[in-house]
């Protein structure tokens, strides 16, 4: 499993449908992918800004620009994602109808089992995350929260870092 946090940047943060609890429920699921040794990759586009604060402020990762839409066609990306061994992928970030959708899509092709977390993705429009929702899970798409994919992660309250990750899904 790898967890994919794309393009948070400063240039689009501000224009999200929504961004506030996107940003919340983003921080929660990369604090317990931390917690739970999870590999995680970061993207930024190219000319909207450095990641914001408040997602930069729980990473560790340092990250990949890339030009393309699709995560998965910037060969830097591909490279780090093999490298991590990871058959499944988690997708957070924006914009919805874009990166997101074409990320998962060409994830999907390539043979991963593809997560999308739906309340840590957002667009400008919340239509366009809407129809990007619904074409993401015609596509076969898992489409999940931020919550449920943690305690989905964990499998068992008897889970050693139990404790800790109820600490960061509380906050």
């Amino acid at each position: 499993m790898a967890l994919v946090v794309v393009d948070f940047q400063e240039k689009l943060v501000p224009h999200i449908d929504g961004i506030d609890d996107i940003l919340k429920n983003a921080v929660k699921l990369i604090k317990a992918s931390k917690t739970l040794k999870i590999p995680i990759l970061v993207t930024e586009q190219i000319k909207l800004g450095k990641t914001v604060d408040a997602v930069a402020d729980v990473l560790e990762s340092e990250a990949i620009e890339k030009a393309t839409f699709s995560c998965f066609k910037n060969r830097e990306f591909k490279k780090r994602l093999e490298d991590t061994n990871a058959n499944r992928v988690i997708l957070v970030g924006i914009e919805a109808h874009i990166c997101i959708l074409q990320t998962a899509i060409d994830l999907k092709k390539a043979g991963y089992e593809v997560y999308v977390a739906a309340d840590c993705t957002g667009s400008r429009k919340s239509y366009d995350k809407e129809i990007a929702i619904m074409r993401m899970q015609s596509e076969g798409i898992k489409l999940t929260t931020s919550e449920s994919i943690i305690y989905e992660l964990m499998e068992s309250a008897k889970h050693p870092a139990f404790k800790k990750i109820l600490e960061i899904v509380k906050g």
